[in-house]
């Protein structure tokens, strides 16, 4: 990618982020007022934990912005009944609304090489989302991964019918840009990838450098910052090197 020539519009960064509020000690205030911030800059999504979801998708209403539901959240190892089962649940509550599923992987199923119920737990998600009309991310959790099981992970979620492969749930430690650069490389064109997972230290120089890397959206709690810096000086900046 070019970056003089990246897109870094407010309009379009904005659509880029996941805004997020996933701690467990969030308070209702809180999950409003993130609503509020998401309407202001109309994010392509919110993401939280599911007791605030029916609030998050009644407050959105009418915006066209995603309410996220996250399956399994945040160790990936429930069985797939369940994960499914939560899946279901979340087309019932959000039917006839805009919402995506961001579902976590076994990351030990993958590690032992049981590539089989790896696939298979993440194909019976997407496929409930599928129903639905919407979309389904498979989050990595890349920081427990070696390269080739990085490699392995992005082929076998591909197989599955994800739509999104995602590097972390912010739990265990972020990606580096060679990481997320090995999921891009690693994936078909039509499945996307999400960067999440730096907590505090997303900044706006690192989102640059996952864009940079391949990535077609990131997921941070730190989106208002990272929109205005990009969207101001830095691209006043690049405009001049031009």
């Amino acid at each position: 990618m070019d970056i003089v020539n990246i897109d870094l519009t407010r309009e379009k960064l904005a659509q880029m982020m996941d805004y997020s509020s996933l701690n467990p000690n969030v308070t209702e205030k809180e999950i409003l007022e993130g609503c509020r911030i998401a309407k202001e800059y109309n994010f392509k999504g919110f993401h939280v934990n599911p007791i605030w979801v029916p609030t998050v998708a009644r407050e959105l209403e009418g915006t066209g912005i995603e309410t996220g539901y996250v399956v399994s959240f945040p160790f990936g190892t429930n069985p797939t009944e369940l994960k499914v089962a939560e899946a279901k649940y979340a087309a019932k509550i959000l039917k006839g609304k805009p919402w995506v599923i961001d579902m976590v992987t076994n990351v030990g199923k993958l590690k032992g090489k049981d590539y089989d119920y790896y696939k298979k737990d993440i194909a019976e998600v997407a496929k409930v989302a599928h129903d639905a009309g919407v979309e389904c991310k498979a989050i990595l959790e890349v920081s427990f991964l070696t390269d080739d099981e990085i490699v392995a992970a992005c082929e076998l979620a591909a197989e599955a019918g994800a739509d999104w492969v995602k590097t972390s749930t912010g739990r265990h430690g972020g990606p580096t840009l060679e990481q997320v650069r090995l999921m891009r490389k690693s994936s078909p064109p039509q499945v996307k990838v999400k960067v999440a997972g730096t907590g505090s230290f997303w900044t706006p120089m690192v989102v640059l450098g996952c864009i940079l890397a391949g990535a077609e959206r990131i997921g941070t709690r730190n989106a208002p910052w990272i929109v205005d810096e990009l969207s101001g000086i830095i691209a006043d900046m690049l405009k001049q090197q031009k």
